[in-house]
């Protein structure tokens, strides 16, 4: 029988972007958000995500990016004040992150080099449904479908997992 407190380990992936998301998974529940609109949105939405985990059971892949030079100046600004609120928000939890280049991670899941961007994150879709139907998972307060909000943050948790045991 589990002791009362006993808590598995969770796995966390987030893809910075203000049109991206966060997702979590802890034994057989997963559960996908997109990144809400503030640092007191993200603040509340990791709160909630972690309930009681100790730091030292998180393992959270951000991804790791920069700037595009075919990137306009305004959302240039916008990408990296949302990367860097979703780090205060991790530091704040005493949670180290793991950072991950998109090509790692991609690599890993074997989505083909070259794709145009709304090709790629349809194929990422894809794969985060499958990923979810197959892994006999409890959706986790939300419906339980990938969007394309949350397919980056669902494939990076997978990465989480596949790298962390």
């Amino acid at each position: 029988m589990l002791q009362k407190n006993y808590r598995f380990k969770m796995y966390i992936g987030i893809d910075p972007g203000k049109s991206g998301g966060i997702c979590s998974i802890e034994d057989n529940r997963i559960r996908a958000n997109k990144c809400p609109d503030s640092v007191q949105g993200m603040a509340e939405l990791f709160k909630d995500i972690l309930e009681d985990t100790s730091p030292k059971d998180v393992f959270l892949y951000i991804e790791k990016v920069w700037a595009m030079p075919h990137d306009g100046k305004s959302s240039i600004f916008t990408f990296g004040q949302n990367y860097g609120q979703w780090e205060g928000v991790i530091a704040s939890f005493n949670i180290i992150p793991i950072y991950v280049t998109p090509s790692t991670w991609m690599k890993h899941h074997e989505v083909q080099k070259g794709l145009k961007k709304q090709e790629r994150k349809n194929i990422l879709k894809q794969m985060a449904q499958e990923f979810i139907n197959s892994g006999n998972y409890m959706s986790y307060q939300w419906k339980g479908v990938a969007t394309l909000a949350t397919a980056d943050a669902i494939m990076l948790a997978k990465y989480a997992i596949d790298k962390t045991d």
